[in-house]
């Protein structure tokens, strides 16, 4: 049985991640992507480290694409690019809302070459307002949109820090990825071209599940209160660490507490006879806990020792730790992505999983240009002397690692 996404061709004019995470997935549910970068290359290619000259980084955002490298600020390119897009269904881009139009490559043009395409657009701050023009990263995004503030104080750290992961950036892909899908269909049921545009804002709002709990303007002291911030993290014998989803200050928390310690003398002391009270010892009270977890070795025997099945006890481990584990060769978590000739990079797999349809990580990740005589030729049939001129005239071009020069 065919991949769900086979009979799709999608031109991806992104960089970075908030686009090509979108696109890796489109691939890895069997739609051909044919990246299209310009001369200068993704800039996430440049990211080290690198393994036999391929980025870590570019690999796992862009695995499976095959790639062409086209001047698109050319009039031969873009005339170039427009004739692919008569054999596309969708084109994605993640240019600031202007460039596009600028570039003469607007969704009107794109229509009258193909009258059913898809164009799919990722920006930082989205078409058709006053700050439709300001850049974005994920950094940004996180100070703009609350998150590295609503972070410093729910942890208690008036040090602001930005977090390591591109948050507003992955889940501005998988929201593309979710509207790609939608207007492919769409685009199915009424034989018309779509254009739909999604932000970097409003997705780090949408995930955001501690939203509206902060438009409220209140901060609850006592009660079950929403984030998981108050799940404890201690250190056990064998000198790992658990985390253990219980906040022990509610009364739900610390009668459970109690009962795993076999400590019903806590709720004498006046330090945790009250939630109000638990929560201005709260340190006091995770010590006992961490005590009593340097009794065990592993998060197992943690959660076995509290008579609560809705608690959960796991081990703080890194992403190399947990791709040795059984249940990550048992699901095929990881999967090695060929450089070019034999050097892999391991990436994570994409989370999909079809009743008899392979789908999933291309196997090998491509550098700029690598493609660009193999797909003109098959989309447009391009011989070899025009694809030669191309190349002359700097239409086209690529970089090829030192080892295939």
């Amino acid at each position: 049985m065919t991949a769900p996404l086979s009979d799709i061709v999608v031109l991806d004019l992104t960089r970075a991640l908030a686009g090509p995470i979108a696109s890796r997935l489109l691939a890895d549910l069997g739609a051909r992507v044919i990246k299209v970068e310009p001369p200068a290359g993704d800039l996430t290619r440049s990211i080290v480290p690198r393994v036999d000259g391929m980025s870590a980084y570019f690999a796992q955002y862009n695995a499976g694409k095959e790639c062409v490298s086209i001047d698109l600020t050319s009039r031969e390119g873009r005339d170039l690019f427009l004739q692919m897009v008569e054999h596309c269904d969708v084109v994605l881009e993640n240019y600031r809302p202007d460039v596009l139009e600028r570039m003469g490559l607007g969704f009107d043009t794109l229509r009258d070459r193909n009258p059913t395409v898809v164009l799919a657009s990722v920006s930082g701050w989205g078409h058709g307002n006053s700050r439709s023009l300001q850049g974005a990263f994920a950094s940004t995004i996180h100070a703009e949109a609350g998150v590295t503030e609503m972070v410093a104080r729910r942890r208690g750290d008036e040090t602001f820090r930005n977090d390591p992961m591109s948050h507003s950036d992955t889940y501005t892909g998988l929201h593309a990825l979710s509207a790609v899908l939608a207007a492919l269909h769409l685009r199915d049921r009424t034989g018309e071209a779509q254009q739909v545009e999604v932000d970097m804002a409003e997705s780090t709002l949408t995930v955001n599940d501690l939203a509206s709990v902060e438009m409220t303007g209140e901060d609850p002291v006592v009660g079950f209160r929403s984030g998981q911030n108050w799940s404890g993290i201690y250190e056990m014998a064998s000198g790992r660490r658990v985390n253990i989803t219980l906040d022990v200050t509610t009364n739900g928390g610390f009668e459970i507490v109690q009962r795993a310690l076999g400590r019903p003398d806590l709720a004498d002391d006046p330090r945790f006879a009250e939630i109000e009270s638990r929560v201005t010892h709260r340190a006091e009270l995770e010590s006992i806990v961490a005590d009593w977890v340097r009794g065990f070795e592993t998060a197992a025997d943690v959660e076995a020792a509290i008579p609560e099945t809705a608690v959960l006890a796991a081990e703080v481990r890194t992403v190399r730790e947990l791709a040795e584990t059984e249940w990550a060769a048992e699901r095929g978590a990881f999967v090695d992505v060929d450089t070019g000739r034999g050097e892999t990079v391991t990436v994570p797999q994409s989370p999909f999983r079809f009743r008899g349809v392979d789908t999933g990580v291309g196997p090998e990740a491509h550098y700029r240009g690598q493609d660009n005589r193999a797909v003109l030729s098959e989309l447009l049939g391009l011989g070899d002397a025009e694809l030669t001129a191309l190349e002359d005239a700097g239409v086209i071009s690529a970089r090829p690692p030192r080892w295939a020069r």
